[in-house]
């Protein structure tokens, strides 16, 4: 039985990472990263047993750190809706943090999850993140009106925003 090397993993990661961020999940072969990786696919395989495999190893840290993050702000969302405070710009901020954290210390990572995740378990994360912004914006706005529903108008800027906020 031959040994597995961590080199030839990390050559075979580093070369998945460019590719999938370059051409996404759906776009990308395994037949691709091994060319890009330098090694036979046949080593390739001895690795991960297939491309699902390897995407996982890849996002799934980051995934689970963005989801315990996103877990921890709506729960303090949820506490401000309880509590009636009225200084919910705080939770933009923690979500701007949150994100800027992420995607200095994973950029590869987190633009992969973000924008190339199509065909994968992960490619609800961008519209999650939208859906906890929007509900911040609505809860602004609901709490600077003293109201329990925003309009129709209220609540097509308040998805406008949300979305502009996060695709940027």
């Amino acid at each position: 039985m031959q040994v597995l090397k961590d080199e030839i993993r990390n050559k075979i990661r580093l070369a998945a990472l460019k590719e999938f961020k370059k051409e996404g999940y759906s776009k990308t072969s395994m037949q691709k990263i091994a060319g890009t990786a330098g090694v036979a696919i046949g080593n390739i395989y001895r690795y991960y047993k297939n491309k699902d495999e390897l995407f996982d190893e890849l996002v799934q840290p980051v995934y689970e750190r963005h989801e315990a993050n996103m877990a921890e702000m709506r729960h303090k969302l949820n506490l401000s809706y309880m509590k009636d405070t009225h200084d919910v710009m705080k939770h933009f901020s923690n979500i701007e943090a949150t994100l800027i954290e992420l995607f200095k210390t994973f950029t590869a990572e987190m633009s992969i999850i973000f924008i190339r995740s199509e065909g994968t378990k992960y490619s609800h994360v961008k519209t999650d993140l939208i859906e906890l912004s929007f509900s911040v914006v609505e809860s602004m706005i609901l709490k600077a009106r003293r109201s329990e529903t925003l309009t129709e108008y209220e609540a097509a800027v308040a998805k406008m925003f949300s979305s502009s906020l996060i695709e940027g």
